[in-house]
């Protein structure tokens, strides 16, 4: 491990740094039309960000890491929940009204966040009976 890289916070840095490369890069080339060139900088900034954290000499991420994570999954999960709670209906109500029409890409968001919280119970269903247990 190079002498740039060999604390917990810069190599945070830099996994956080290939992760948005990957993302934007994904975004930036698919919206350019280039697919494969999307994925490739995709896979390679991904790899890079996997490699870092294998192969660092010390621990990357700790507890107190984990326990930003897992608030930040809650309350992401809070705010999309709530947003959808509120805009699906309304766009439904749209629909039945003639003012909004489903398309592909609407079709394709709702479906995504009725899996993404059907998931989300089952999961909690199911953690919640085997603690319980």
């Amino acid at each position: 491990m190079t002498a740039l890289l060999d604390r917990a916070g810069r190599i945070r840095s830099a996994v956080a740094g290939l992760a948005a490369v990957s993302g934007l890069g994904l975004a930036a080339f698919t919206i350019l039309n280039r697919p494969f060139v999307a994925v490739g900088v995709y896979a390679v900034a991904m790899a890079g960000a996997i490699g870092l954290q294998a192969t660092a000499d010390v621990p990357v991420f700790d507890e107190r890491d984990a326990n930003i994570s897992r608030e930040a999954a809650n309350w992401t999960l809070t705010i999309f929940g709530w947003a959808s709670a509120g805009v699906f209906p309304a766009l439904t109500v749209a629909w039945g009204l003639d003012l909004f029409e489903w398309r592909p890409w609407s079709t394709a968001i709702a479906l995504f966040v009725a899996v993404l919280y059907l998931t989300y119970g089952a999961l909690a269903f199911a953690l919640g009976r085997k603690r319980s247990a």
